[in-house]
């Protein structure tokens, strides 16, 4: 990959962040920023061939959900961090972890019930898949403003791109409905 190449990807990267955490923030579902865990993005970084290995056969048919399915397992990690993420800190793959139960087409129904304790077909599960559908559909639309040619190993590196933003606003929604927000500390310093 050329050093253009990469600046580009980069710059998608962040415009793509920059755009979702907008919207998500209009939507009050952030608050001008991402939630960061750094262990959890490392779990991101050691899944994502397996994700993408279950994601890419998905993108021709089922592009949203080859999106969508990364902020679901953001979501998911998320939700476990908080409840006991000693259980599963030490999981290699933690992709594979959250489809063994129902696979990967089903995952999305899996991290709604179970992970996040929201009955499916309920209003408020329902507001979840509305909420990571109308995410995924921007991340698709500025996929597209790229104009990358289908197939190609650009298209393959702003798809990994666009996942792994996804995956990290999925933290960070689900961190946020957890009640997790950024507060500022003044510090005395003390001589």
């Amino acid at each position: 990959m050329t050093e253009q190449q990469h600046d580009l990807l980069n710059k998608y990267e962040e415009q793509l962040r920059q755009t979702l955490v907008e919207r998500l923030s209009e939507r009050k579902l952030l608050e001008g920023r991402l939630l960061e865990v750094e262990e959890l993005n490392e779990k991101w970084h050691a899944a994502a061939p397996s994700y993408m290995a279950d994601a890419v056969p998905e993108i021709a048919k089922y592009p949203l959900v080859a999106i969508a399915w990364a902020m679901y397992e953001g979501m998911g990690i998320a939700a476990l961090w908080d409840k006991e993420w000693k259980r599963y800190e030490n999981v290699e793959d933690i992709h594979k972890m959250l489809t063994e139960p129902r696979g990967f087409d089903c995952m999305d129904e899996y991290i709604t019930e179970i992970l996040l304790t929201t009955p499916l077909g309920t209003p408020e599960a329902e507001k979840l898949e509305d909420m990571v559908r109308s995410t995924a559909e921007i991340a698709h639309m500025l996929i597209r403003k790229e104009q990358v040619e289908a197939q190609s190993v650009m298209a393959f590196h702003v798809f990994a791109r666009t996942t792994k933003v996804m995956f990290e606003v999925g933290v960070a929604v689900q961190l946020r409905r957890m009640g997790y927000n950024y507060v500022k500390v003044n510090a005395e310093v003390v001589s």
